[in-house]
């Protein structure tokens, strides 16, 4: 019992001791990350006040964006401190993963089409223990990430189904888009990362890898990352899967391949 109890209690002290240094990670990332946008805003309004720039659209315009990218900013802040704490918070639940997809999939098909990239889906049923509005970020990220490297004219394919034999549930998106450099590949997930391509084809904090793999681990999943440049880039989330009592009732029942859109 007294073995037990000081477990626990170690348990409970690293955990805390985890959590401690998340915070501390975070208010570090923050403070960096603010510190340019806030300087450029301190130092345009005091060279207007000072008469040394004149009050201008144009001028006006430049401050407008460096006040939107501070929104962006907060909020994405915002999207990965709650994310960090997921694990906490999930409401985990059977639900269909191919569902999940399905419907962040039709959230974003709009913009896919202004943007003349093709979306191919291919969901067959899939039960996984997961917080719905959460599995639904992870996907729109993966896509709305994917969108952002594809060149009109790409192909984006998502895919959800099990995997035979082995107990596991796999999502998975790839694209043809411009791909990622080998020596920038392990660095995708981390806070605030931003590859040499990433500014010219789209903005961003640089911390949506990095929402995807919190949620993804808080989900008990394991996220992998394979790309070629110029040739595209995949990712592949595997979850354990939930054996309902229908499946054990029909074991031989097989589901469609899936549809593409």
């Amino acid at each position: 019992m007294v073995r037990e109890l000081l477990e626990s209690f170690n348990q409970t002290s690293l955990a805390l001791d985890e959590q401690d240094r998340l915070q501390r990670n975070l208010v570090a990332d923050v403070a960096h990350e603010l510190r340019t946008p806030v300087a450029v805003l301190q130092a345009s309004h005091e060279a207007m006040l000072d008469g040394v720039t004149d009050t201008t659209p144009e001028t006006l315009e430049s401050l407008r964006e460096e006040v939107q990218r501070l929104a962006r900013m907060v909020d994405d802040l915002q999207r990965l401190a709650a994310a960090e704490s997921a694990a906490l918070q999930l409401k985990l639940v059977p639900h269909d993963l191919s569902a999940v997809a399905a419907e962040a999939a039709a959230n974003l098909r709009d913009a896919f089409s202004v943007a003349g990239v093709s979306l191919e889906q291919r969901l067959a049923e899939v039960m996984v223990r997961c917080d719905t509005a959460r599995m639904r970020e992870v996907v729109s990220n993966l896509l709305t990430n994917a969108l952002k490297f594809t060149p009109a004219g790409g192909r984006v394919v998502l895919e959800a189904g099990p995997v035979d034999g082995t107990g596991l549930a796999r999502l998975r998106v790839s694209d043809t888009g411009i791909g990622i450099p080998p020596d920038e590949l392990p660095h995708v997930t981390e806070r605030f990362f931003r590859g040499v391509r990433s500014t010219e084809m789209a903005a961003g904090s640089g911390i949506g890898m990095t929402i995807v793999e919190e949620l993804v681990h808080a989900h008990s999943g394991e996220l992998a990352i394979a790309s070629e440049q110029g040739r595209g880039t995949q990712v592949t989330i595997s979850l354990p899967q939930v054996e309902t009592a229908e499946s054990r009732r029909l074991p031989l029942l097989r589901l469609p391949t899936g549809h593409s859109s």
